[in-house]
């Protein structure tokens, strides 16, 4: 085949862009794919029918790096999905085991000529091929190869800019479906060296405000205003407590946010902050992702028992309020809520009964009815409306990726208008509705070991995390994925030797625990839209086997059964099963928030609940029946040592701070509880990494720990249409 070619293929409806790098389905949709998936379908379509072995694919889809063949197996794991495969079933890509892969599907070649160059274009003007690689706009991926560097549209540097819009413009003018954005014509508004997400303008247009330093959602960053195009960023809040939600007033005067209550287990509260900086005021208690409707009037989220989260609207004093949506289960939360212009309709952002995003829902701003899904299949973290009312936009989660999508109002088809390998995360419409903008960049966490007074990393993959540390810190087992929005894997690391080991081949985890003796897995997956436990031995001398379905959260107890979370239609439980599935009993009779750890002894359990005038508490629970003991209002993970002599709690990572950061080691008394108080616990003697992603070996100074990295940047991505 002519190497410089690049058609288009057909396959059974799909159709496969090389040019624009987009996999449709039989409908005419894009397909997300990530980047290596898409380069892995491609090498295949291209030699479709013939046997490509493993060594050469894995050579082809990444020429600088070397990786596992479990990498390849993702890859293979995601197209079977994406196209549509049955369990068993290999209508696209056959399997030759010890070799490799066959594209077996019939495929036809569609010469890409709608891409030509306009007749009246500049037959003169042509993508370079530098004899150096193209720069990467930092941190959001590594340089490409030469070979790749056009087919990649996000790295190309600034002065190739103005030739790349040439090439777009002519994609415009020729394709039957014109691109809604083009990556050529993004422009960044921030350049930060950490992070800069949850982007919101003005009324004007003229000011954006930001979270640096952390996520869009329960961040531990700050709120920054820039004065755009060119303004230097002015840091406008200093607190401890976790952010989010940055909105500006009507008058553009303040920036309201969501803040949580310095009082750990407090409300989720909106506070106002002058654009001019300043203190920071309260204006709503109970009251959260606020947005301004009216001159006096504003939607926000409340909470209404537990962790029960609906949309709600009001006066600013709270007078004249009124339910909008609540969702059915008690565990569920409605974070987000978005008006549309004609105040008929609401888009919220919502998580399910496992604290997972969901799909967006559309529901009527009058609240006679609980709505109904709109946008994508995915986790949707954010959404928009375009000034008109016209379009909805989406930031959703799907094949591993984090890009935007829109849709006509009120039931159009759904259309993805953002590609590539970065992710775009949040979203937000311009007050001409002209342009999105969007937080863009990727993540990266490694797993590191404490040992000796030192520290050393263990893992480069692109996004490690629970690490689960062998008693005598031989090995270390964790979960990786190439980005923190794409399914993770369970692997196993010899830290003297280095070898790794994929354990669970095919099975995206999500949680996990290791027995003891280190001869059995627990996990959950996601499969069929439902969250399933699952047991398997670690020689594998047996296939991993199906304990229940709508269960999650599991720890293995001191005789080898499984303490877990049962997932309810309206409430969630603590349960105990044998390793094989029976005797699937409930362990503590009230709802639970969150279940975190059973104590070695097997006489206590470690899980958040709800409390009085807060929204939960983290509590050690007999398991023989009892009250729960509580150890601190808020969501403060823990878990005990190996020989059920301290209870490690994560703490906040300074005074009376809610942002998590840092481990006390409490030593447990004869009760069976902690004889100490976190917050007693002095600052020298406190581990300085978190709980949730901390493992401690048998040794109390032997820990494996996660240590993340993010860069992020808001950009503006103008709407072509």
């Amino acid at each position: 085949m002519d190497q410089t070619s690049t058609p288009s293929y057909e396959f059974e409806g799909f159709r496969l862009d090389t040019v624009l790098q987009v996999l449709s389905s039989p409908t005419g949709d894009p397909i997300a794919l990530p980047f290596r998936a898409f380069e892995t379908l491609r090498y295949l379509v291209e030699r479709s029918g013939e046997l490509v072995e493993k060594t050469s694919l894995m050579n082809a889809v990444w020429p600088l790096a070397v990786v596992e063949e479990n990498n390849l197996n993702q890859c293979i794991f995601t197209l079977r999905k994406v196209l549509g495969e049955a369990a068993g079933e290999r209508r696209f890509i056959l399997t030759v085991p010890g070799r490799g892969f066959k594209f077996v599907a019939s495929v036809s070649v569609i010469p890409n000529s709608g891409h030509e160059p306009h007749a009246d274009a500049d037959p003169s003007v042509r993508l370079p091929v530098p004899t150096e690689p193209v720069a990467a706009i930092p941190g959001v991926m590594p340089a490409p190869t030469r070979k790749r560097q056009q087919r990649l549209w996000i790295t190309l540097a600034v002065p190739c800019a103005a030739i790349l819009a040439i090439g777009a413009a002519r994609f415009l003018w020729t394709s039957h479906s014109p691109a809604v954005t083009s990556s050529a014509d993004y422009e960044s508004l921030t350049d930060m060296a950490d992070s800069s997400t949850a982007p919101a303008l003005s009324p004007d247009g003229h000011m954006l405000a930001f979270i640096k330093g952390g996520e869009p959602f329960l961040s531990s960053g700050q709120i920054w205003l820039k004065l755009l195009p060119d303004g230097e960023p002015l840091q406008l809040t200093h607190t401890s407590g976790l952010i989010f939600a940055p909105t500006f007033t009507p008058d553009g005067t303040h920036v309201a946010y969501s803040a949580i209550d310095r009082e750990p287990g407090g409300s989720w509260d909106t506070w106002t902050v002058p654009i001019t900086g300043g203190n920071a005021a309260r204006l709503l208690p109970n009251a959260s992702a606020l947005s301004f409707i009216g001159p006096h009037a504003v939607m926000y989220s409340e909470f209404k028992t537990g962790l029960h989260l609906g949309i709600v609207s009001s006066l600013d004093d709270r007078s004249q309020h009124r339910e909008i949506y609540l969702p059915s289960h008690e565990r569920a939360m409605a974070h987000y809520s978005y008006l549309s212009p004609d105040r008929k309709s609401v888009l919220v952002v919502e998580m399910d009964r496992t604290a997972n995003f969901q799909r967006c829902r559309l529901v009527p701003f009058d609240g006679s009815s609980p709505g109904s899904p709109v946008g994508p299949s995915g986790a949707c973290i954010s959404a928009a409306w375009s000034p008109s009312g016209d379009w909805m936009y989406f930031s959703v989660q799907i094949g591993g990726h984090w890009h935007l999508w829109r849709q006509r109002y009120p039931d159009g088809q759904v259309q993805q208008i953002t590609f590539g390998p970065t992710d775009e995360e949040t979203v937000a419409c311009a007050p001409d509705g002209r342009s999105l903008l969007t937080s863009l960049g990727r993540e990266q966490s490694t797993i590191w070991l404490h040992a000796a007074g030192s520290e050393r990393v263990l893992t480069t993959e692109s996004y490690a995390s629970s690490p689960w540390l062998s008693p005598d810190a031989n090995r270390v087992y964790f979960l990786a994925a190439r980005s923190s929005a794409e399914p993770s894997e369970l692997w196993r690391l010899d830290i003297a030797s280095g070898r790794k080991q994929s354990l669970l081949a095919g099975f995206a985890v999500s949680g996990y625990d290791i027995s003891l003796d280190e001869q059995q897995v627990v996990f959950t997956t996601t499969r069929d839209g439902a969250s399933q436990i699952w047991t398997a031995p670690l020689d594998r001398h047996a296939p991993p086997s199906l304990l229940i379905r709508g269960g999650d959260e599991v720890a293995f107890g001191r005789a080898g059964d499984i303490f877990f979370r049962s997932l309810g239609e309206h409430a969630n439980f603590l349960h105990r099963m044998k390793s094989d599935g029976g005797s699937n009993v409930r362990v503590l009779e009230a709802p639970i928030v969150e279940f975190h750890a059973v104590a070695p002894d097997g006489r206590w359990v470690s899980v958040d609940l709800p409390i009085e005038g807060g929204i939960a508490g983290a509590f050690l629970a007999p398991v023989g029946g009892g009250a729960p003991s509580l150890i601190r209002k808020g969501w403060w993970p823990s878990h005990w040592s190996r020989d059920g002599n301290a209870l490690y709690v994560e703490v906040g990572t300074g005074e009376n701070s809610q942002r998590h950061g840092r481990t006390a080691s409490l030593p447990i008394g004869a009760d069976g509880l902690p004889s100490e108080s976190a917050t007693s616990v002095p600052d020298a003697a406190l581990i300085p990494h978190p709980e949730l992603n901390l493992s401690m070996g048998s040794d109390p100074s032997v820990y494996a720990f996660v240590k993340g990295e993010t860069r992020r940047n808001i950009y503006r991505i103008p709407l072509h249409d």
